[in-house]
């Protein structure tokens, strides 16, 4: 599909987390590799970027000339697709800003998650729990960076909204977020600490003290260490209250 309107900009959204994705006024394109680099590159910089760096950085292993000239075919195949994709100014490149990026709309929304975390960024928590990982089957060492720090802000996040979901008492919701946290990081205390508390909450004591014990095991596998005294006062603490209520 070419988008053949001169005067009609395209619609675009840009899918990173999970596999890319390039929809063009809905429809899903197929676009080569180079030129899905180039987007991703363009809509993880957030800013615009000079050709040069541009055509270094995704064409290592050539020559300034080679590389500048895949840049070039890259940027030409955008173009066939939509004329709208890529922003030029002077020697500099940038998104356009009409592409819709899911990343940068999930980074938005955990960032506000984390700093103020109010009823309608809450409600949209699902948009969290969904789009979990950056171009998981991208090696080059600028999507490794962005998706390290993805992975943590989203995190972040995760954690900030099942603590608000836990004081409201919604722990159906509650659980369904510290599990995703979990998954995301299997070793982080703090996660499974939350998963922990909203097990607890819902009654479910042994599941909670499941929790507990594979994380205690995972923990010993991995580093040979202990959960925290944190930890393990959520459980004291619960069964000292179900002692004195009883």
């Amino acid at each position: 599909m070419v988008h053949d309107s001169e005067n009609e900009p395209c619609v675009a959204h840009l899918t990173l987390t999970g596999e890319f994705e390039l929809a063009v006024d809905g429809q899903t394109l197929a676009v080569p590799h180079s030129a899905e680099r180039v987007l991703a590159y363009l809509a993880l910089a957030d800013r615009s970027v000079s050709r040069t760096r541009l055509a270094g950085t995704l064409w290592l292993d050539r020559t300034e000339e080679r590389a500048a000239k895949g840049l070039r075919t890259a940027l030409w195949r955008l173009h066939r697709v939509c004329t709208d994709l890529v922003a030029a100014r002077d020697d500099r490149l940038q998104l356009s800003p009409g592409v819709a990026v899911d990343a940068t709309e999930v980074a938005d929304l955990a960032g506000q998650l984390i700093r103020q975390p109010d009823s309608e960024a809450i409600a949209r928590f699902p948009l969290l729990v969904e789009h979990a990982e950056l171009l998981p089957d991208w090696d080059d060492d600028w999507v490794v960076t962005d998706r390290e720090r993805f992975r943590l802000l989203r995190l972040e996040a995760l954690e900030c909204v099942t603590s608000t979901l836990l004081d409201q008492g919604r722990f159906g919701e509650a659980l369904i977020v510290a599990l995703a946290a979990v998954q995301s990081d299997p070793l982080r205390e703090s996660a499974r600490r939350l998963l922990v508390q909203v097990h607890l909450a819902q009654g479910n004591v042994g599941t909670a003290i499941a929790v507990y014990h594979e994380y205690r095991a995972l923990l010993q596998t991995e580093y040979g260490v202990e959960p925290s005294r944190v930890m393990v006062l959520l459980l004291e603490d619960y069964r000292r209250g179900g002692a004195t209520s009883s």
